[in-house]
């Protein structure tokens, strides 16, 4: 039951950032008339939660995870209202947008930090496999809902989004502070690796779903073959991740070998992908992606929660999650910089080099040392 309090408390939080590019665009729309501002408050939010990752992920470490994300939810949702109320000024928008960003930075890598506290040991990494499954149910209903709420005014979606933000408070689980310890502070290269290893795969994504459009017009379709298109990429993402959520506590094989192995898989894909001329081959790439995803998003996250020390839990898991975010925002800019059948081979080729740096990493880094029985385990 704890586990699903947790994951209600989860997707209400992630909820208002798949919400967000919609929701943006149609505000945008109405106040400017054009979709161009919405793109401009979608970068800087994601700018400001990557600037803002690593020190609220430190501060919710230092002064509590539970407590914390609880007030930086309600500080969310306040400059979500914020926004709603100066929606009719483009600049007073963008300036809450950011500051929404600030507050939310931290979100993802404190909600994560609660996992193990809401799940026993032996459940955690299907646990981390289940919720791969649903992530992708919530980036649907995302847009759907942002859809639905429009009807009752341009401003109602942020404000749904204010409304996501205050339900994932009342489910944020409650945990025992553990105690803080002194000691020296672990250098960013311990890590790096797996970090890597989260920006080739938000690379390689997002450079496959964004060139969905682009990719259907290739093969002389429209819009409604790339909703297929993502409607296959995320069905064997879900797919992937329920297949591993049984698998994977089975395996032996070292996490380092299994990342490196789903990120060259994935990489042989995205080729794929990028030169698919036919049906056939484009659906191939995109199952190749896809099924990947959900099985190398929880071997990082198994990996980092059994070696990063339990008083850096959430600066860590922000870090990574800031890592793939920055991986989304360069594969975007690639798909619009570059033609279609090289977006998606420049992603594979930084998920290659993230393969080989993942197998090439010494074994003895300073984030391996364990900080728990969990810990253990092999990682």
């Amino acid at each position: 039951m704890s586990y699903v309090r947790w994951s209600i408390a989860a997707q209400f939080l992630r909820l208002p950032a798949m919400m967000a590019p919609l929701a943006f665009a149609l505000l945008a729309t109405e106040v400017t008339g054009s979709y161009r501002l919405g793109g401009l408050m979608m970068a800087v939010f994601i700018g400001a939660e990557i600037v803002a990752a690593g020190p609220v992920g430190r501060a919710l470490d230092r002064f509590g995870v539970a407590r914390g994300l609880r007030v930086l939810l309600l500080v969310s949702a306040l400059f979500l209202c914020g926004l709603a109320l100066v929606a009719s000024s483009p600049v007073l928008t963008v300036v809450f947008v950011v500051l929404t960003g600030f507050a939310a930075g931290g979100l993802s890598g404190g909600i994560r930090a609660l996992l193990p506290k809401s799940v026993s040991a032996g459940f955690l990494e299907r646990a981390v496999a289940i919720d791969a499954v649903v992530i992708e149910i919530v980036v649907v209903t995302g847009p759907l809902i942002v859809a639905l709420l429009t009807p009752l005014g341009v401003v109602a979606p942020v404000l749904g989004m204010a409304g996501a933000y205050v339900l994932a408070v009342l489910f944020v689980p409650t945990v025992a502070v553990a105690p803080r310890t002194r000691g020296e502070r672990p250098k960013l290269g311990s890590i790096m690796t797996w970090l890597l290893s989260s920006f080739g795969f938000g690379v390689l994504i997002s450079t496959i779903e964004v060139s969905s459009l682009p990719f259907a017009q290739r093969l002389g379709g429209g819009a409604e073959f790339a909703v297929v298109f993502m409607a296959v990429l995320i069905a064997a993402s879900m797919a992937g991740a329920g297949l591993y959520a049984w698998l994977g506590p089975r395996l032996q094989i070292d996490r380092r070998i299994r990342a490196a192995l789903f990120l060259v898989v994935m990489a042989v894909g995205g080729v794929l992908a990028a030169f698919g001329v036919s049906w056939p081959l484009l659906i191939a790439g995109l199952v190749t992606v896809g099924i990947c995803t959900g099985p190398l998003n929880t071997t990082i996250s198994m990996h980092l929660q059994l070696t990063l020390p339990e008083s850096r839990k959430a600066e860590g898991f922000s870090l990574v999650f800031t890592a793939q975010a920055g991986g989304f925002a360069l594969g975007s800019l690639c798909v619009a910089l570059l033609p279609v059948s090289v977006a998606p081979v420049v992603g594979s080729a930084v998920a290659l080099i993230a393969a080989f740096s993942v197998i090439s990493a010494h074994r003895g880094a300073p984030y391996r040392r364990v900080t728990s029985a969990v810990a253990n385990q092999e990682a």
